[in-house]
């Protein structure tokens, strides 16, 4: 009886909550309850295994960490001056508001080394893929005759690797250039025994055919190119248990919110005989909405195809990003954002439709449930439900924004 009279609030609501109010049970809604959990956490499983957000070495909201904090740290040519240049830098939101200058008088040659990061970066098999360095030669007005650039490891500084990156410093002369060096690969020419799952510091080395005045920007100097699911950072079974936790009290305050404001509406329009019992297993009885959407949920998310957002844009509720967001990125993380988007459609448009059919289908079991409850008219339950299903989803909505869930 009790599964009939769940399976009868999807094809006959109105006989079902006749049955409901006349003999209300709480294990129908139990069970409504854990169907829906699970298929939820089913569903956030399955769309969170595909959504790939990028990490960086520094964190993302520490990348001028390098360039400013510790700028003191870089050791450099005999006679280099090392300063915060506030002036000439590139305004992109995670790498601060300088870049960092060197620049030295009559030399054929600057050397600029950071040692010690602070930071171990895994560029191993299973870490980083590159290195990414916005660079700028101030002058003088030609392209180096070497620039080599080293990377340290936990071994020490006798332990290394060495690229030559000569051909990328060679083009726009005097504008910044945005570098993106693969790690971890074979043209890499190693000493001593460094270790790519361990670096720790880097070195960049510049020669000229003759001595000049030399100045360099360097800005935005970090790790990047691994990516990593939320279930990768929290492991499966913690993900799994922290979503069920999370829906269990997002369901049951739901549950709760819908019945004290039916309750306060209905005793407010005088309804006769509104017990509250009935009222609140009725109420349970509308979250079967969401047992049928979270199963559309997550049939809908296996056309979710595997996606990989730059470091640029962070960990967030959906899969369309506020215009703040956009606008910070760089130009190349918006054209990714932009692929993003155009490849997410068919998903992005099916979780649209059952955003709708949720607010829709829920009123119409708020209907039945008011007038099996009230014996309203069909009009006056449907207003009834209406400002119901509205003032119960301001509240949620109030108090997620506050935290509470």
């Amino acid at each position: 009886m009790i599964i009939k009279d769940i399976l009868g609030v999807i094809y006959a609501p109105h006989k079902a909550f006749k049955k409901i109010v006349e003999n209300p049970k709480y294990l129908a809604v139990a069970i409504i309850i854990v169907l829906f959990v699970a298929l939820q956490t089913a569903y956030y499983y399955n769309y969170y295994s595909k959504v790939n957000y990028e990490q960086t070495m520094p964190p993302t909201d520490q990348l001028s960490a390098f360039t400013t904090s510790n700028a003191t740290q870089w050791i450099t040519t005999q006679g280099t001056i090392v300063t915060e240049n506030s002036v000439d830098y590139i305004n992109q939101t995670y790498y601060g508001n300088n870049s960092l200058q060197f620049a030295i008088s009559n030399s054929n040659s600057l050397s600029a080394t950071l040692e010690q990061f602070g930071y171990t970066a895994n560029c191993g098999s299973d870490g980083f893929l590159n290195l990414s360095m916005s660079f700028k030669q101030v002058s003088p007005n030609v392209a180096p005759r070497s620039g080599i650039l080293t990377l340290y490891t936990a071994n020490g500084t006798s332990s290394y690797f060495t690229l030559d990156i000569t051909s990328m410093l060679t083009n726009n002369l005097g504008e910044w250039n945005n570098l993106t060096i693969p790690v971890g690969t074979s043209e890499w020419q190693s000493t001593g025994s460094p270790d790519w799952s361990e670096v720790t510091g880097l070195k960049l080395n510049l020669t000229y055919q003759a001595s000049s005045d030399i100045t360099i920007l360097l800005q935005g100097v970090f790790f990047r190119g691994q990516y990593l699911t939320q279930t990768n950072v929290l492991g499966v079974g913690t993900f799994l248990g922290y979503a069920a936790y999370s829906i269990v009290i997002q369901v049951l305050v739901q549950w709760v919110i819908l019945a004290v404001v039916s309750y306060l509406i209905l005793k407010g329009l005088k309804a006769p005989n509104v017990v509250w019992k009935p009222l609140f297993i009725a109420m349970g009885f509308t979250l079967m909405v969401l047992v049928i959407t979270s199963l559309l949920a997550l049939l809908g998310s296996f056309t979710l195809p595997t996606i990989h957002y730059p470091y640029d844009f962070p960990p967030y509720a959906s899969l369309i990003y506020p215009d703040f967001i956009i606008s910070g990125a760089s130009p190349s993380s918006q054209v990714a954002y932009e692929s993003i988007v155009a490849a997410t459609t068919t998903y992005t448009t099916i979780n649209t439709a059952l955003t709708v059919l949720i607010y829709v289908w829920q009123v119409a079991l708020v209907t039945f449930a008011v007038k099996a409850i009230s014996g309203f008219s069909y009009a006056k339950s449907i207003v009834t439900a209406v400002g119901t299903v509205i003032l119960s989803v301001l509240i949620l909505s109030l108090l997620s924004i506050i935290g509470i869930i």
